[in-house]
């Protein structure tokens, strides 16, 4: 449903109240009471079929006796089976979004799982909007609007609040009020059968009196869509996250190591990593968080200085920073020598303790010289009040030196309470982040760091790592499909290993023995020192289980072995089982742990970290959402101490290397086959010359599509909340003189290739493509031309061979709205090769692709002067919408072109 009629539901011009009342403390008083106590100055009709009037207002028996069209129904009284009647009854007449506040809805009534299923299925029919049931309603303080139970009055500002949970959100609202926090809306979402998280992101990442979006949450239902909405505009608003829940085990037993250890909560912090929000861990964090990155650009590294006037609250300070991972900044050199000639202190170092009564002089001298020092990301000015300080004065020197020195963050903690009040007052009148405590203030711009971090990773462009390389899925999707057909969910190691040579992972010399004969002419071949295994569905956790023997050395250990892992696997049920025979490793090396789960809100995840028995012992893992390229696969593994310890030793450089190529073609694996519910491959071993998987085991999905399943109407296959590049799309075409060229979506590695053409082009020719003569070529500006969403953007490039050399020579793109029914096409074509038939050529394309994906209506805004692109526009079926003085609306209606 479109993000569009929200605005009639959150801007709505009348309201019925079915249950108002003049009870004292109801529902119905509280919801009528807040609506036309407040200023709001749409029309509230109270709904009551008990009385003539509410509160003074007429009050209507039915909705279906209001003769006006009705914007918003608000339900205010209890709910039961009886709310269906009602949602009907809004249906038939055209409303166009509910309210179902229903406080304690699945603890009060009965089989209420059933109900909201019913619930789903009428506002489905009828398509209104639909908030709740169980929750607390919303408000937007900007227009006096509060269709909520909440009966306390918000300040207007420009944070908008979302929070699953009703009971807590008076709570966070309560003490929100007490600390004069603003905000654009609040809204409580409840069951959220309807309106979710996504659906919030995207109609206020679009509102322009929001700049920051806060989130309290316990759950997502649809992972895919938060995804794709946050990602939306991640770079615009921050997306600040409470995610309750932390430590809630799993109902869902996995099988596997990797299974395991990629927990519920360790799923969400690497979603909010990529999709570039920020988690934070206490509710009061995400106010003083989301308030600052208003207030203050964010830090270019987590190198932060202190300025105090007080030894003991520093030293606490940077036991916090350090804590939480930040560094204390060293001071240059000639940061050194100036603040040795200026400032009155024992010891020149950070933190910069100032003698006791400091006077503003000192504080601005200080500030003046360490704000400018490029080791420095961000500076805390601390002051203690004391004899002699002047709080307020000193303030007004720290907003000085900020209005001179606008790119670096400062934050400041003025310790006390009566003595410092007006001095913080102050601050935050100038838009100074000031907190009551020097913890508070390092956890803040901790955070401020990763979501600076987190977007940084979004705009990094990622090397080729792997150009041209060709992986035998055919292979795997065979092995993996005899499986399933024979009602296995557990294929054998030989199976799963033959599935990681599919993809180039190489596996460790391996024999199978069913048999002594067999045995002896394995270990013939492989020699001693072997190892030997068992090799049965029946026993996943084999060292455990007694199902691995190292160190075999002679015929008579060999021997014995083989038959206690034959008699073993006879005791679990599988007398058929085969014994693995594998070189025993006697080099030098380190094991790791590489893994995959499918995730029940985010489909399939990632495991990366120090493996062998102690994987689960340590700890040391990450977990990433797939597809992941080359800079996506290194920031997994750098958040690893095992990546970090090898990374220290020159000589583990090729080997890391090709260990980051080895996850990204298991990123391809994973992405490649739904049908792969965990996969460990535990350990893998690596030398500073060789790297090789030891143990493997899968787990399959039964149930789910097969390899690369495509749904009509997306791109995204569906066990992925991320989708991969459409390799898919790919076509050679034939230009007008003969050329062949290949038509591609584009990828994040383009970047250079889209500078080049970009640079390649007139004057003219950028103005008519993005309405202004010139644009900006620098990083930061070309990734977002290059990192695509495709489940948002539609973006083609055409690349013609110029030699050895790829080159691109157009690109045209369709961004959809978030209801993917309409988006707007642009197209670029280098000067050289305008007029060969390339614009046709890819929008012709962009169009029969919009089309499969089930996009209804698509619009150009092109100049007057834009001759060509009119005419274009007019062959591929266009039709004239709306002139402008300078531009013309076209539009295609897909529905009605075959």
């Amino acid at each position: 449903m479109s993000i569009y009629n929200l605005e009639y539901f959150f801007n709505p011009k009348r309201i019925a109240v079915i249950g108002a009342n003049d009870r004292l403390g109801s529902i119905g008083y509280t919801v009528f009471r807040n609506l036309i106590g407040e200023g709001y100055r749409g029309i509230v009709y109270p709904v009551n079929s008990q009385t003539d009037s509410v509160q003074g207002v007429e009050a209507y028996k039915s909705l279906s006796d209001i003769s006006k069209e009705i914007d918003l129904v608000v339900l205010a009284e209890e709910c039961g089976t009886g709310i269906l009647n009602v949602l009907e009854e809004c249906g038939q007449k055209g409303v166009k979004g509910v309210i179902l506040l229903c406080p304690d809805f699945r603890t009060k009534i009965k089989e209420a799982m059933h109900l909201e299923e019913k619930i789903e299925e009428i506002h489905r029919k009828y398509g209104f909007r639909l908030l709740g049931p169980n929750t607390l309603g919303f408000i937007r303080p900007g227009i006096n609007l509060n269709v909520s139970l909440f009966r306390r009055r918000l300040n207007k500002g420009n944070i908008a609040l979302i929070a699953q949970s009703a009971t807590l959100s008076v709570a966070l609202l309560d003490r929100a009020a007490d600390k004069n926090i603003g905000f654009s809306y609040f809204v409580s979402l409840g069951s959220d059968i309807d309106i979710d998280f996504a659906d919030l992101i995207d109609f206020f990442g679009v509102d322009p009196s929001t700049r920051a979006i806060v989130i309290y949450m316990q759950s997502i239902k649809n992972g895919r869509k938060f995804m794709t909405s946050a990602r939306s505009f991640a770079f615009s608003k921050p997306i600040v996250i409470v995610k309750s829940g932390k430590f809630v085990e799993s109902l869902e037993v996995a099988l596997t190591h990797s299974g395991l250890l990629a927990g519920e909560d360790k799923v969400y912090d690497a979603a909010f990593k990529r999709a570039g929000a920020v988690r934070v861990d206490e509710t009061l964090d995400m106010f003083y968080i989301t308030e600052t990155l208003s207030k203050q650009r964010r830090p270019r590294g987590n190198r932060l200085a202190i300025i105090t006037n007080a030894g003991a609250p520093a030293v606490s300070t940077v036991d916090s920073l350090l804590r939480l991972g930040g560094q204390l900044a060293e001071f240059s050199e000639q940061t050194i020598k100036e603040l040795e000639g200026n400032v009155s202190t024992r010891f020149i170092r950070n933190p910069l303790d100032l003698v006791s009564d400091a006077t503003p002089d000192h504080y601005e001298k200080a500030l003046r010289i360490v704000i400018k020092d490029k080791n420095v990301d961000a500076v805390l000015v601390m002051l203690t009040p004391s004899l002699g300080t002047e709080p307020v004065e000193t303030a007004q020197r720290v907003i000085k030196i900020v209005k001179e020195n606008p790119y670096k963050p400062v934050l400041t903690n003025w310790m006390g309470a009566a003595l410092v009040n007006e001095a913080r007052e102050l601050l935050n009148a100038h838009g100074i982040p000031t907190f009551v405590t020097p913890e508070q203030a390092v956890r803040t711009f901790m955070y401020m760091y990763r979501y600076d971090f987190n977007l940084k990773l979004l705009l990094e462009t990622p090397q080729t790592i792997l150009k041209d390389i060709k992986f035998d899925t055919e292979k795997a999707d065979s092995v993996i499909e005899k499986a399933i057909s024979e009602g296995r969910s557990i294929p054998t190691f030989f199976e799963a290993s033959e599935i990681l040579s599919a993809y180039g992972i190489p596996v460790i010399l391996t024999k199978r023995a069913n048999t002594l004969e067999e045995l002896k002419k394995a270990i013939t071949e492989i020699g001693y020192p072997i190892v030997l295994k068992i090799d049965t569905p029946k026993i996943i956790h084999k060292f455990k289980k007694g199902g691995v023997i190292l160190d075999i050395r002679d015929e008579l250990e060999a021997t014995e072995g083989f038959k206690w892992l034959k008699n073993l696997a006879t005791e679990h049920g599988d007398p058929d089982a085969s014994v693995i025979v594998q070189p025993m490793v006697i080099t030098y090396g380190y094991e790791i742990a590489l893994g995959a789960k499918k995730d029940p809100t985010f489909g399939s995840v990632i495991l990366f970290g120090t493996g062998g028995n102690l994987l689960e012992a340590l700890e040391d893992y990450s977990i990433g959402l797939p597809p992941l390229n080359q800079t996506l696969a290194k920031r997994l593994m750098e958040e690893t101490k095992i990546y970090r310890y090898l990374k220290k030793y020159f000589y583990y450089e090729d080997i890391l290397r090709r260990l980051e190529e080895t996850v990204v073609k298991f990123s391809y694996l994973i992405s490649d086959f739904p049908q792969i519910k965990e996969f460990d491959i535990n350990p893998i071993f690596i030398t500073d010359s060789d790297i090789f998987a030891l143990d493997c085991s899968i787990i399959l999905d039964k149930t789910a599509p097969k390899k690369k399943a495509v749904i009509k109407g997306e791109f995204c296959p569906p066990h992925l909340s991320i989708c991969p590049y459409p390799v898919h799309l790919y076509k050679e075409v034939e230009l007008k003189d003969g050329t062949k060229a290949i038509v591609r979506p584009i990828k994040a590695e383009d970047e250079s290739l889209i500078a080049a053409l970009l640079g390649r082009c007139s004057e003219r020719t950028i103005s008519l493509r993005f309405f202004q003569r010139a644009i900006d070529l620098r990083h930061e500006n070309l990734v977002r031309f290059c990192h695509v969403d495709y489940d948002r953007e539609l973006a083609f490039v055409c690349v013609i061979k110029d030699g050895e050399e790829e080159k691109i020579v157009a690109d045209v793109r369709l961004s959809k709205d978030p209801d993917g029914t309409d988006a707007e096409m642009a197209i670029l074509v280098e000067d050289a090769w305008q007029g060969k038939g390339v614009g046709k050529a890819l929008c012709s394309y962009a169009i029969e692709v919009a089309r499969d994906l089930g996009v209804k209506r698509i619009w150009m805004d092109i100049l007057k002067i834009n001759t060509y692109m009119l005419g274009l526009s007019d062959r591929l079926g266009f039709k004239k919408h709306h002139v402008e003085e300078d531009s013309v609306k076209v539009v295609l209606n897909l529905d009605t072109v075959s």
